[in-house]
């Protein structure tokens, strides 16, 4: 496991330079909306929960493990606006040749009302996303588990398509005794392949290198979970914006606003098997989403889990602003158990 860690480290190193990105650069961000109940209720981003749901994939392949195999997951949450967005997914075991899933992500923007330049309505449009998902992962000896996501994206904007790939690649070891699991995952590595309209240049998707922990307590219903992401797009160099539109340096550059601008912290209490609750902390959410006179929940999640022996509900509840709550819906099935 330390070996691993240091692996880790390393690694994590030398990628910045190579793959640094300014943040607001790229495209298709609908990528980065968080499609699982379970990890939304934990802060947003978690990518080494080793739990037997197909919905956690987006979050790192790695995770794809035996005890999905024929299981199905669907998950839907109602954002902000009117707008939804949801994903499926379906785990197959396929012997020595590891793991495969199969899975589909979508974002619905609604009706929009159409008019020409003089203001004049001519009817109305729609907008939506999607994407493919194509997951493998193997396990091998020491649990240690490797993984990768290749994703078709598909984008409809009124009258305007686009197309584009990415790639997930991720890796999650296991402790003997199952109490710990550590992932490195890089998400959203890809371009667009096709613009929304001729002559625009080509543009890459954000793309979001991550590290993650997890550990249960040997004698307490407790389980906490800390991920790291964006680690190759720190940026100390924050700035704001002051009422005439003159970028000024950012007031706090100090390290502990920046390091905690890049974490997602999370906990479970499972007092018993069949019930979980959960809450998480996001800063980053936190801060930008604050305004001048008050933060609200902004950054903070809270959910509820229900375990049964072929079917696990998830719900999440995270604050965004005043006023405005997400709620996510997820539901699991052991098809295996359920046929039988």
């Amino acid at each position: 496991m330390i070996r691993i860690l240091l692996t880790v480290l390393l690694f994590i190193a030398t990628l910045p330079a190579l793959l640094g990105q300014t943040a607001g650069e790229g495209v298709f961000s609908f990528m980065q909306l968080t499609n699982s109940a379970k990890t939304a209720a934990l802060g947003g981003v978690q990518i080494a929960l080793p739990d037997p749901d197909p919905e956690l994939l987006l979050q790192n392949p790695a995770l794809l493990s035996p005890e999905m195999n024929n299981t199905l997951s669907v998950n839907y949450a109602k954002y902000l606006a009117g707008i939804g967005f949801g994903y499926g997914a379906y785990a197959r075991d396929l012997g020595k040749f590891g793991m495969a899933a199969i899975g589909i992500q979508f974002v619905d923007y609604g009706q929009f009302v159409a008019a020409d330049e003089t203001g004049l309505i001519t009817g109305s449009f729609s907008a939506s996303d999607y994407a493919l998902s194509l997951s493998w992962a193997k396990t091998f000896a020491n649990n240690f588990t490797v993984g990768a996501s290749l994703k078709p994206i598909y984008s409809h904007l009124e009258n305007y398509r686009s197309f584009g790939i990415a790639a997930d690649i991720g890796i999650a070891q296991r402790s003997s005794d199952h109490l710990t699991t550590i992932a490195l995952c890089f998400k959203q590595l890809g371009r667009q392949l096709r613009t929304y309209y001729g002559g625009a240049a080509n543009e890459k998707l954000v793309g979001s290198l991550q590290l993650g922990f997890t550990h249960e307590l040997l004698h307490a219903p407790l389980r906490i979970s800390i991920t790291a992401y964006d680690l190759n797009r720190w940026n100390p160099s924050v700035t704001t914006t002051d009422p005439n539109g003159i970028d000024l340096p950012a007031s706090d550059k100090s390290l502990f606003p920046q390091l905690m601008r890049h974490l997602s912290l999370g906990a479970e209490l499972f007092p018993e098997n069949k019930v979980t609750l959960r809450v998480g902390y996001n800063y980053r959410r936190h801060s930008d989403l604050a305004t001048t006179d008050q933060t609200g929940l902004a950054g903070f999640t809270t959910g509820l889990g229900i375990n049964l022996q072929t079917i696990r509900f998830n719900y999440a509840l995270s604050g965004y602003a005043l006023g405005g709550m997400v709620h996510n819906l997820s539901l699991s099935a052991n098809l295996s158990r359920i046929l039988k």
